[in-house]
């Protein structure tokens, strides 16, 4: 008999574990994607997201306030945990522009220091309508400016055990999640200085980009030495090749088995990046999921029915998930928010 078969599941599972790294404490359930007064009012609401800009916490170079993120913490009842969301992205947005009637400006992600005075090079992109200018993730000033932005957040809440998880900022439309929706596939290949004539654009973008998304995760690690951490993912190109290769890097034995992947859409469907759907159902990694909407917003549901996020959520195997506030103020679903919790802690709770 192989010694594997004399040894119990759990201890398989144990000596899995330190061969990859510590282990750390990772969320599990419903988290709020919005912490609000009513929001907590709910006993399903495991905890709540944290949503903070870079330009909130770094208005200045060097000089950090942590005001956002303290204001949405203390929200939070003492039982309730919190996970954490620095949305990087554009710097600026052409003022000259008009803004249509019934919409508000929108304010930079990332500070407009990294322009002004570090003189980062950016490229112009369109943002829910509105011109951006974006800074270049590769570019090695924003990468060092990102760690030093990290390291002084972690040393303000890295060792609060109520924090659960940490997301890797990005600079991409919305600064969390890994998209350019709506922005044309060459003005990324040119703002990498790529031939977009070239067969292999694509590849080599690839190439430039996970290099950069490999470089901030590694910053939120060491930021956060005892956190689990999450990569956002999207189709790039319309493609899951970029997407591929970012999930084999994590599952490598550097990242501690701390590494997850988010997924910022869940809605039931299949349709929507279908290829990428079936690319996490088969990862092996952690995953968290926010939900794409209301579910007063019919329309972003198969035949309307919001209880499918939670199926497809167990299907995927998601640790946890991030409704809208909106469910946990207006009690929409507390009946599928309970299993949702009882069953994750069933399978992943320590």
């Amino acid at each position: 008999m192989k010694t594997s078969q004399l040894l119990s599941p759990l201890l398989l599972g144990l000596i899995a574990c330190f061969a990859m790294g510590k282990e750390v404490e990772k969320p599990t359930g419903t988290y709020a994607s919005q912490i609000t007064p009513r929001a907590v009012l709910n006993e399903q609401m495991q905890g709540g997201l944290v949503r903070v800009t870079w330009s909130q916490i770094e208005p200045e170079p060097g000089r950090f306030d942590f005001t956002a993120i303290e204001r949405q913490v203390r929200l939070l009842k003492p039982e309730m945990n919190w996970t954490l969301a620095i949305h990087g992205g554009w710097t600026s947005v052409d003022k000259r522009e008009s803004v249509p009637q019934g919409r508000r400006r929108a304010g930079s992600l990332s500070p407009e220091w990294l322009v002004s005075e570090l003189h980062v090079k950016t490229f112009s992109m369109a943002f829910r309508g509105n011109p951006v200018e974006m800074p270049k993730y590769w570019d090695p000033v924003v990468q060092r400016r990102l760690k030093e932005m990290l390291q002084a957040v972690g040393k303000q809440y890295a060792a609060d055990p109520r924090l659960k998880l940490v997301y890797v900022p990005q600079m991409t439309s919305n600064g969390i999640e890994g998209h350019f929706n709506g922005v044309p596939g060459e003005t990324l290949l040119e703002a990498a200085g790529i031939d977009v004539r070239d067969r292999n654009a694509e590849q080599k973008f690839g190439d430039i980009w996970v290099e950069a998304s490999v470089e901030a995760t590694q910053s939120v690690m060491e930021a956060f030495p005892d956190k689990a951490v999450a990569f956002e993912l999207h189709e790039l190109f319309r493609s899951t090749e970029i997407p591929a290769r970012i999930l084999a890097e994590f599952q490598q034995t550097r990242y501690e088995n701390r590494v997850g992947i988010g997924m910022w859409w869940i809605s039931g469907k299949t349709d929507y990046q279908g290829k990428l759907v079936a690319l996490l159902k088969d990862y092996d990694g952690d995953l968290y999921g926010q939900v794409i909407g209301r579910s007063d917003q019919k329309y972003r549901f198969p035949n309307g029915d919001y209880a499918l996020v939670f199926q497809q959520a167990k299907e995927l195997g998601m640790r946890y998930i991030e409704p809208w506030n909106y469910e946990f103020e207006n009690r929409t679903c507390d009946d599928d928010l309970k299993r949702f919790n009882a069953s994750t802690k069933a399978k992943y709770a320590k």
